[in-house]
Formats: C-alpha cells, sequence, structure tokens
C-alpha cells in the first residue's frame, strides 16, 4: 500500500475524532453567556469581555481544520478504503494510533479531572512537560510515563472530590498533582539519560518552560485583562492573590504617594 494512501487512511478517522471533539466543546462552550449583556437583572458585561469568545475561536478554528483534513481525505481515496476494510481497527493497533490515543486521554484527563479541581498553573505545568517528554523521540516508554504521570493526580481528584468543584476546600489534590510534575521532571531525566544516554536541550528545558508558560498566562489574564481564572483559591494561584493584594497594590499606592 502506498505510504500517501495510508496517510489519508489515518487522517480520514482523525477529522472525524476532531470535529466530534470540537463539536462538543461548541456546544459546552454555548452555555458560557455571550450575546447576552445581563442575566437575572445584573448587568454582566458586554459581549467582547465573555469568558466564550477564547474557546469560540480555538474551537471554531479546530473544526474548520478537521473538516478541511476530511475533505483532502476523502478526495484522495482515504474515506472508500478506510470504510471497507476497518482502517479504524488497523489504525488502532498502529504506533501513531496509541500516541493519539495517549495524547486524548491526557487531554481529558487535563479538562475533566485536573482543571476543574487543581491550581491551574500545577496543572498546566503536569500536561505540558508530560506531552514534551511523552512524545519527543517516540519512544513507548517515555509516552507510558507521561501518560501514567498524567492520570494518576486525575483520577485522585475525581475519585476524592468528584462532581463538585470544591475549590475552597483543603488543596490534598493540588499537593499530589505537584508530587506527580516533580516527579515526573526528575523521573524523565533519569529514565531518558538511561535510555538514550543523553539528555538534549528539550528534556533540559521541559519542567522550567512547562511551569513558567502557565504562570504567566493565569498572572497576564487575572490581574492584566481582570479576567476570571479557574481555581483562584489553589496552592499557588492563592499566595498569588494573597501577595498581590495584600502586599504588592499597598506598596505601590504607597510609593506613588511619595
Amino acid at each position: 500500500m502506498p505510504d500517501k494512501t495510508k496517510l489519508r487512511r489515518q487522517d480520514f478517522w482523525t477529522a472525524l475524532v476532531m470535529i466530534a471533539a470540537s463539536l462538543f466543546f461548541l456546544y459546552k462552550t454555548s452555555e458560557i453567556p455571550f450575546f447576552r449583556a445581563n442575566a437575572a437583572g445584573v448587568e454582566a458585561g458586554r459581549w467582547y469581555n465573555s469568558a466564550a469568545i477564547v474557546p469560540y475561536g480555538l474551537f471554531t478554528g479546530l473544526l474548520l481544520l478537521a473538516v478541511a483534513l476530511l475533505v483532502v481525505a476523502i478526495r484522495q481515496g482515504g474515506a472508500p478504503r478506510g470504510l471497507l476494510d476497518l482502517g479504524a481497527a488497523t489504525w488502532i493497533r498502529s504506533p501513531a494510533g496509541a500516541r493519539t490515543l495517549a495524547v486524548a486521554a491526557i487531554m481529558l484527563a487535563y479538562i475533566f479531572g485536573l482543571v476543574p479541581r487543581v491550581d491551574f498553573t500545577i496543572a498546566s505545568a503536569l500536561v505540558i512537560c508530560a506531552l514534551i517528554y511523552g512524545f519527543h523521540d517516540l519512544r513507548a516508554r517515555a509516552t507510558s510515563i507521561a501518560l501514567f504521570a498524567v492520570l494518576s493526580p486525575s483520577l485522585y481528584a475525581l475519585i476524592a472530590h468528584f462532581p463538585q468543584s470544591q475549590w475552597n476546600a483543603p488543596h490534598d489534590d493540588d499537593w499530589v498533582a505537584l508530587g506527580a510534575f516533580l516527579a515526573l521532571s526528575i523521573g524523565m531525566l533519569w529514565e531518558t539519560r538511561r535510555a538514550t544516554g543523553r539528555i538534549d536541550g528539550y528534556i533540559k528545558a521541559a519542567p522550567l518552560i512547562a511551569f513558567l508558560i502557565p504562570l504567566l498566562l493565569v498572572i497576564v489574564m487575572a490581574f492584566g485583562f481582570r479576567q476570571n481564572v479557574p481555581n483562584r483559591t489553589g496552592l499557588l494561584f492563592g499566595q498569588i492573590e494573597y501577595h498581590y493584594y495584600v502586599t504588592l497594590r499597598p506598596w505601590r499606592a504607597g510609593a506613588s504617594r511619595e
């Protein structure tokens, strides 16, 4: 079978999964007030301040890309062969299918297990670090370790606190996720050196990048754009917000009066 035909068969099934996922998240995004400027008699702000703008943009873009991929796959013969010889089953058993399913499991654990409960910076740092390590050099062992590192704190958060987002409760799941992030950061350096004999720059920088990106994002969104952020009482963000209002703002106000 030509490589191009094999790729188009994989594209066909991948596009269907992406379309289903984007439609689901567009439906859930529709539950966020957008055009409605007030609710229950209370002014809720203009539409351009709505928290739905970013998810609408992301998932609409994902839907358009998935449709384009599906069209290309059908035009180049991916759909008929995929439907006739059960290409999905072959794809799932392939290394590419296993990696795609692992990415899907990590993202589902992040969306439904970590974000509703765990401090946003800690949860995002864990997932970014796992994605870099688990899929950087396509080693099945690294993918399995990354998947386990994300699923463990996610399942703990779900089992211990499902289904309510108890953001004012003790941060036991924050500590579990932080422990998973630190264990993954140290373990991946040791495992990579043991398996390949060296540690490249991407793996060395992964923990720092994974931590700084969500930290900067949540600070900019909360204090720059004045947007709501997940879990404001989280282990890290609770301290950041406290010192912003109790320490930094009074200090800046005092400095400006002098």
